[in-house]
C-alpha cells in the first residue's frame, strides 16, 4: 500500500481537534509564536528511537542531540562539479496504484521552489506515462505532476527536494501523480465538506543514518511568526498503516499534516528531550496550494530538508 492510499484511509481518524487544540497567546517553551498551543501537537514523553547523536557531530556543534535546537543546522560542503545537466528518462505514476499516468505534465524548478513562477523545464509524458527531460545532478529540485484539469483526472502533485546522486549516464527515477479519485476519498472519509483552499503535506521522519525513527512528532508552523493554522491535522503511522492512536512517528516514521492553509510553511520535527521538555532536531519547508498534495521528507540535523548524497559532497 503506497503512502497516498494510507493517507486516505488515515483521515477516517482525523475528524476535528479535540478541546485541548485551542488557540492561545503564546508558545509552550518548544518555540515562540502565537496562535494554536504547540503542546497540542508536540508532547511526547516516551524516547525516541534512532541516531540523533551522530548528525551533531557531523554539525560541528557539539556530540549530543541537544545541540539541534532549531538554530544549529548541518552545512554539506557540495562538489560543484557534481553538479551537472543530465538526461533523464522517468515515469510519471499513480501514487496509489503505481500504474503509469497516459499524457501528464512534468514541470521541474531548478530552485526548488514550485512559487517563484514558471518552471525551468516542462515535459508531456506519452501514453505510458515515459517522460524524457533534462534533469541537474546533486541538486535539489521540486517538481510538479499534472494533467488536463478539464479531465479531472489528477490533482496537482508536488514534491521538492528532489537530488539525484551523480551520474555519467542517464538518470531513471519516477514521478508521483495522486488521482482525483484518490483525492476525492479523503471529504468523505471525514465525513465534512472539503476546503479547497488548504493543501495537505506527508512525508517521512528520518534519522542521521536515513533509518525512519521512531518516537518523533511534527508541527507546521509559519516561518516568520511561528504561529500554527488552526486548521492543522497530524496524524502518524503503525506498520505503513494509519492508527488514530497512534501520538507518534513508529518504525516506519510516516506522518501526514492536513488542512494546511494555502502558503509556505516550515515543517518541524521533535523529540522529548528527557527533562519534560522537547528538542527539535530537523526542519524543512513545504510550499500549499489549494487542493494540492505536498511531499517532503524531514532528516535529522537537517534545517531545509536538503539531505545530499555522499557521492555529491566534497
Amino acid at each position: 500500500m503506497t503512502l497516498l492510499s494510507i493517507l486516505a484511509l488515515t483521515l477516517i481518524g482525523c475528524g476535528d481537534k479535540d478541546g485541548d487544540d485551542t488557540a492561545t497567546d503564546g508558545g509552550t517553551g518548544d518555540g515562540g509564536g502565537t496562535g494554536v498551543d504547540i503542546s497540542a501537537y508536540i508532547n511526547v514523553t516516551d524516547a525516541h528511537q534512532g541516531d540523533i547523536d551522530s548528525c551533531c557531530e557531523l554539525g560541528g556543534s557539539g556530540a549530543t542531540s541537544d545541540c539541534w535546537d532549531g538554530s544549529s543546522w548541518i552545512v554539506q560542503a557540495i562538489d560543484s562539479t557534481k553538479q551537472v545537466d543530465a538526461a533523464l528518462v522517468g515515469n510519471i505514476a499513480d501514487f496509489e496504484s503505481g500504474d503509469p499516468v497516459a499524457d501528464a505534465t512534468l514541470s521541474l524548478w531548478f530552485l526548488n521552489d514550485p512559487t517563484v513562477g514558471a518552471p525551468d523545464y516542462s515535459v508531456v509524458g506519452d501514453a505510458d506515462g515515459i517522460v524524457a527531460s533534462t534533469f541537474k545532478t546533486c541538486t535539489p529540485i521540486a517538481y510538479k505532476t499534472s494533467t488536463d484539469p478539464a479531465l479531472d483526472a489528477t490533482v496537482d502533485t508536488y514534491e521538492i527536494n528532489q537530488i539525484e546522486a551523480y551520474t555519467e549516464g542517464t538518470i531513471d527515477t519516477e514521478f508521483n501523480s495522486v488521482s482525483s479519485t484518490t483525492y476525492a476519498i479523503i471529504p468523505s472519509l471525514l465525513g465534512v465538506s472539503p476546503d479547497g483552499d488548504k493543501g495537505t503535506i506527508a512525508g517521512a521522519a528520518y534519522d542521521c543514518g536515513g533509518a525512519p525513527i521512531k518516537g518523533a512528532q511534527v508541527v507546521v508552523r509559519d516561518p516568520s511568526t511561528g504561529e500554527i493554522p488552526e486548521s492543522l491535522v497530524v496524524k502518524y503511522f503503525v506498520d505503513s498503516f494509519p492508527n488514530r492512536n497512534q501520538p507518534y512517528t513508529s518504525e516506519d516514521g510516516l506522518w501526514v499534516a492536513i488542512n494546511v492553509p494555502e502558503g509556505t510553511w516550515d515543517v518541524e520535527l521533535y523529540v522529548a528531550d528527557g527533562d519534560g521538555g522537547h528538542t527539535n532536531i530537523g526542519k524543512t519547508i513545504a510550499y500549499i496550494f489549494p487542493g494540492s498534495i505536498m511531499i517532503s521528507n524531514v532528516y535529522t540535523g537537517f534545517g531545509d530538508g536538503k539531505r545530499y548524497p555522499d557521492i555529491c559532497l566534497l
